[in-house]
C-alpha cells in the first residue's frame, strides 16, 4: 500500500460519503421542519380560528331560539332580550366566519349563513304574535325543520375541519417519524463508512481510526457529549473526527431543542390549570355575593315583590345555581389535574346517601314528570368522602333525570354482592350512541343527541365521577341503548358490618 496517496484517496471517497450524510441528515431534518412549521401554521391559523367562528355562528343562534323560546312560553318580555343580542351578535359572527373560510369553505359557511336566515326571517314573525298563540305554535313548528337544518350544516362544517385538523396533526407527527428514520438511517450509514474505511487502511491509521468509530458509535447510542480527538493521526482521519464532532453536536442540538419544546408544553399546561383555578376563584366571590342576595330577595315578605318579579328571580336564581356548579367543576378539574383531588375516606352508609339524594331530586323529577323507583337494601356500611359520594349520586340522578322524556321512569337499586356495594341508576331516556359510548367520562364530551336536542350540560361531571371511584378503589360502567335508556352501575369495597 502506498504511503499515503491511496490512503488518501480512500478516505478522500468515504469523507465525501460522511459529508454527504451529515448533510443530507441536516437537509431531511430541516424540510421536516419546514414542512411541520407549515402544518402547524395551518392548524392554529387558519383551521381553528375557524372552528371557533362556526362554533360562536351556533352558539348565537342557539341564544336567540332559546330567547325567542322563552318569551313565547311565558309571555316575559324581557326574556327577547337575549333574541335581541343574538340578533346583532349573528350579522358579526356571519361576517367573521366568511372572513376566515378559505375557497375550499367558504360554500358551506355561505350555506349555513342561508339556512339561518330563514330561520330568521321565521323567527321575526313568530316573534310578533302573541305568546301561545296558534299562530306562533305554527311558526314554531315551520322553525323546527330550518334550525335542524342550519344544526346540520354547522354540524357539516365541524366535522370537517375536523378531519383536516386531524389530518394536519398526523401530517406533522409522520414527518417527524420520517426525519427521525433518515437521520438514523444516516447516522448508521456513516458509521458502517467509518468501519471499511479502518480495515483498509494500515496501522498507522487503525487506532485513531478506531478511536473515531468509537466515537461513532456513543453518538449514535445517545452519548451526545462524546467527541472524537482531531489532534492525533493523519489529517483525513483528524476530518473525520471533526465531521463525527459536527454530527454530534448537531444531534445535541436537536436534543437541546426537543427538550426546551417539552418543558414549553408542560409550561403552558401549569399556565393553562393556573388560569383555570383563578379565574374559577375570582368568579365565585361574586356568584356568593348574588346568591345571598338572591336569598333576601326570595325570603322577603309577601307582597314586597310581584308574582313576576318572583319567577325572574327564581330564573336568575336557577342559572347563579348552573353557573356555581360549572365553576365547582373546573375547580374539581384543576385538583385533579394538579394531582391534589385526594378523597378523606371514613365509614359511612351508602344506603343512607342514597336515600338522601333520591329524597333531593325528588321535586326536580316530579316537575318533569318523571318516576322515580327505589330499591334500597341497606345498611351498606362503606368507607368514603361523605361529599364526594353525595356529589357521584347528585350527578347520576340528576343525568338520569334531566335525560329521561316526561312519563319515563328513573330506577335507583343499592344491594350489597359478597364483598363489594353495587348502586345502580336506570333510566328510559334518549340513551347514547353506541360508537361514543367509549367517549363518555373524557373531559367536556357530550353526546351527539344530547346536543341536538340542546339538552344543557358542560360534560365535565362524568369526568369528575369516574375521578371519585378511582380515589375510592371502585369501579364505574355504562350500558346504554339509544332511544331506550341507560343504565349506571357503580361498585365500592363493602365494610363489614
Amino acid at each position: 500500500m502506498r504511503r499515503d496517496g491511496t490512503v488518501g484517496r480512500l478516505l478522500s471517497r468515504a469523507f465525501a460519503v460522511l459529508v454527504a450524510l451529515i448533510v443530507g441528515s441536516g437537509l431531511a431534518e430541516l424540510a421536516a421542519v419546514l414542512v411541520q412549521h407549515r402544518a402547524v401554521q395551518q392548524l392554529t391559523g387558519e383551521v381553528q380560528p375557524l372552528q371557533l367562528a362556526n362554533a360562536e355562528l351556533r352558539a348565537v343562534l342557539t341564544d336567540a331560539q332559546r330567547g325567542l323560546r322563552g318569551y313565547l312560553l311565558t309571555g316575559d318580555e324581557q326574556m327577547l332580550d337575549t333574541y335581541y343580542v343574538a340578533r346583532s351578535d349573528f350579522t358579526v359572527a356571519g361576517d367573521e366566519l366568511r372572513r376566515l373560510s378559505d375557497r375550499d369553505h367558504l360554500a358551506s359557511a355561505d350555506d349555513q349563513i342561508a339556512k339561518a336566515n330563514l330561520w330568521w326571517a321565521v323567527a321575526e314573525r313568530q316573534r310578533l304574535e302573541p305568546p301561545r298563540s296558534n299562530a306562533a305554535i305554527q311558526y314554531a313548528e315551520q322553525g323546527k325543520p330550518l334550525f335542524q337544518n342550519f344544526i346540520t350544516a354547522n354540524e357539516d362544517l365541524r366535522f370537517v375541519l375536523a378531519a383536516r385538523a386531524d389530518n394536519l396533526r398526523n401530517q406533522a407527527t409522520a414527518l417527524q417519524a420520517a426525519a427521525i428514520a433518515v437521520v438514523s438511517v444516516l447516522t448508521v450509514a456513516a458509521a458502517v463508512a467509518a468501519v471499511v474505511t479502518a480495515v483498509r487502511t494500515s496501522r498507522r491509521i487503525t487506532r485513531p481510526l478506531g478511536a473515531v468509530v468509537e466515537t461513532l458509535d456513543h453518538v449514535r447510542d445517545g452519548k451526545l457529549d462524546a467527541r472524537a480527538d482531531v489532534t492525533s493521526g493523519p489529517a483525513e482521519i483528524r476530518a473525520v473526527a471533526e465531521a463525527v464532532n459536527a454530527a454530534a453536536e448537531q444531534s445535541e442540538h436537536i436534543r437541546r431543542h426537543e427538550e426546551q419544546v417539552s418543558a414549553r408544553l408542560q409550561a403552558l399546561d401549569t399556565v393553562k390549570t393556573d388560569f383555570m383555578s383563578t379565574v374559577s376563584h375570582e368568579l365565585r366571590t361574586p356568584l356568593t355575593s348574588i346568591s345571598g342576595y338572591l336569598e333576601l330577595m326570595r325570603d322577603s315578605e309577601p307582597g314586597e315583590l310581584s308574582d313576576a318579579q318572583r319567577r325572574m328571580v327564581e330564573v336568575i336564581s336557577r342559572n347563579t345555581k348552573r353557573l356555581r356548579d360549572l365553576i365547582e367543576d373546573i375547580l374539581t378539574l384543576s385538583r385533579i389535574e394538579s394531582g391534589t383531588y385526594t378523597s378523606d375516606r371514613t365509614p359511612l352508609d351508602l344506603a343512607k346517601l342514597v336515600d338522601k339524594a333520591v329524597v333531593a331530586i325528588g321535586p326536580v323529577a316530579a316537575k318533569g314528570s318523571v318516576g322515580l323507583h327505589l330499591d334500597i337494601r341497606g345498611p351498606l356500611p362503606v368507607r368514603g368522602d361523605g361529599a364526594q359520594l353525595d356529589r357521584v349520586l347528585d350527578n347520576l340522578l340528576s343525568n338520569a333525570v334531566k335525560f329521561t322524556p316526561a312519563e319515563g321512569t328513573v330506577t335507583v337499586h343499592v344491594e350489597r354482592r359478597a364483598d363489594r356495594a353495587v348502586l345502580k341508576v336506570a333510566d328510559t331516556g334518549m340513551g347514547i350512541p353506541s360508537d361514543e359510548q367509549q367517549a363518555l367520562f373524557v373531559r367536556f364530551f357530550r353526546a351527539t343527541n344530547a346536543i341536538k336536542q340542546a339538552v344543557p350540560g358542560t360534560g365535565l361531571g362524568l369526568a369528575i365521577v369516574r375521578t371519585i371511584i378511582d380515589n375510592h378503589s371502585g369501579t364505574i360502567t355504562v350500558e346504554s341503548t339509544e332511544n331506550v335508556g341507560t343504565t349506571v352501575t357503580v361498585s365500592l369495597p363493602a365494610e363489614t358490618a
